[in-house]
């Protein structure tokens, strides 16, 4: 019982002594990334004119009446008796076009991605152990060379029985 206790707090001594090291510090590491489209629409008027062309057609028709002649700004007709007796009646369209004003939309798209990243690296910054790490690590030798030497009759047994 009793070096079972012994044993119990050397390995607790020895885990103190060992663990708890380190000769440099670590910075944290890590990225991010976020990506952002902005996407803007805006509508634009610009007063345009048309020009509407008027296709020409010529119309005949011939009836027994009187003579007549009209005209517009577009078309033209006239009517007259032929020497048989009947009316000679022609509609004509004049080669006009008409110029017709409007508000043509423009409408322009613009869209502007944004993509930023963050990255942070791992710097190790060495520095000089303290003291009561440089006493744990030289402490750990000393236990393991007394633990050696106050158990040497059970471990040259333990190796004789092994061979």
């Amino acid at each position: 019982m009793k070096r079972a206790a012994l044993l119990l707090i050397a390995a607790a001594v020895a885990g103190a002594l060992v663990s708890g090291c380190c000769p440099c510090r670590h910075l944290a590491t890590g990225s991010r990334d976020s990506v952002r489209v902005e996407v803007r629409e805006r509508v634009e008027y610009v007063h345009d004119t048309v020009e509407v062309a008027v296709p020409v057609e010529v119309v005949r028709q011939t009836v027994r009446d009187t003579v007549s002649r009209l005209e517009t700004s577009v078309a033209q007709s006239e009517a007259r008796i032929t020497p048989d007796g009947s009316l000679l009646h022609s509609l004509e369209n004049k080669d006009v076009s008409f110029k017709v004003d409007f508000e043509l939309p423009i409408i322009h798209r613009d869209s502007t991605t944004y993509r930023s990243f963050y990255r942070t690296y791992t710097v190790e910054v060495p520095r000089p152990l303290t003291g009561w790490q440089r006493f744990r690590l030289r402490g750990f030798w000393v236990l393991l060379a007394a633990l050696l030497v106050a158990w040497r009759r059970p471990i040259t047994t333990l190796f004789r029985r092994a061979i």
